[in-house]
């Protein structure tokens, strides 16, 4: 198909980048593979597409004990499509070997009739800036979405994801604080990642979102006019990849948003301004 966009979303990890993914899967002129992050370009520039491709078969096993006691056709069908999705990139990407026209092929350029097509990898937000330019002059017309959330609460929500349980969490927050958790902290740099994009997209061809407005009909409908398709309504009662519970004290809190202050800098000079939902969290000293 001629004209199509590609689109990457490359962040911010636990922003909403898989509700997006999920509200504009649903769109009848867009096109994803059910794969979401593909990790293609962060794994042929770190060298770990290997280690990302040895995952695929455990996610196919996942989906596949899902699907055995899944009763629901339209759930079924969509099991069905991610389980030969993941096999279809795990037999097309050797985890190390370049080749941009089987990746475009596997998103959908040229493939299928839609009118965006593109790549959910969140990870992208961290590649360096000869990578990123690279990245978008794989195709002719390319677009880049980026979720910021509030910093403190997206760290937060990213220890709680990787801890097995609060005190796991806490333990992790305490080490981000003391200098470490550093591959956590990278994500966390939303201006490292909105400089580098801004070295290789025009501002018009790049859409910054909120993701304490993002499950809205405002926001939702300013990323469809950002990719030219028609509005949709958004899924706002569903949750996708919830963190698990837990409480940040107001000390911790204090400190982390103290060691993120230049990102809360950088936001309110990008945006003009933090938003209200960024600043009522804010603990004053």
């Amino acid at each position: 198909m001629q004209g199509q966009t590609l689109i990457y979303c490359v962040g911010a990890a636990k922003a909403g980048t898989s509700w997006l993914f999920d509200a504009l899967y649903a769109h009848p002129e867009c096109f994803f593979p059910t794969t979401k992050e593909l990790h293609y370009w962060d794994g042929l520039q770190g060298g770990h597409g290997g280690v990302f491709r040895d995952q695929l078969p455990g996610r196919i096993a996942d989906i596949r004990a899902r699907y055995e006691v899944t009763t629901a056709e339209a759930q079924r069908a969509y099991q069905e499509a991610n389980m030969a999705d993941i096999q279809r990139w795990y037999d097309q990407f050797d985890g190390k070997t370049r080749d941009d026209a089987a990746y475009l092929d596997y998103v959908g350029i040229g493939r299928v009739e839609a009118k965006i097509v593109g790549d959910f990898t969140p990870a992208y937000a961290n590649l360096p800036v000869d990578w990123m330019r690279q990245m978008v002059e794989v195709h002719g017309d390319v677009k880049a979405i980026y979720l910021l959330r509030e910093p403190v609460d997206r760290l937060w929500s990213h220890f709680r994801m990787d801890a097995a349980d609060e005190a796991g969490a806490l333990a992790k927050m305490d080490a981000f604080l003391g200098g470490g958790e550093e591959i956590v902290a990278r994500r966390s740099n939303y201006r490292q990642t909105l400089n580098r994009l801004g070295e290789v997209l025009p501002r018009h061809r790049l859409h910054v979102e909120v993701f304490e407005r993002l499950f809205t009909s405002e926001a939702l409908g300013r990323i469809c006019d950002f990719l030219g398709i028609s509005r949709i309504a958004p899924m706002a009662d569903k949750q996708v990849h919830k963190s698990r519970a837990g409480t940040l004290d107001a000390d911790r809190r204090a400190r982390a948003q103290h060691a993120l202050r230049q990102q809360y800098n950088f936001i309110e000079r990008f945006l003009g301004g933090l938003p209200a939902e960024w600043t009522q969290k804010m603990v004053t000293a």
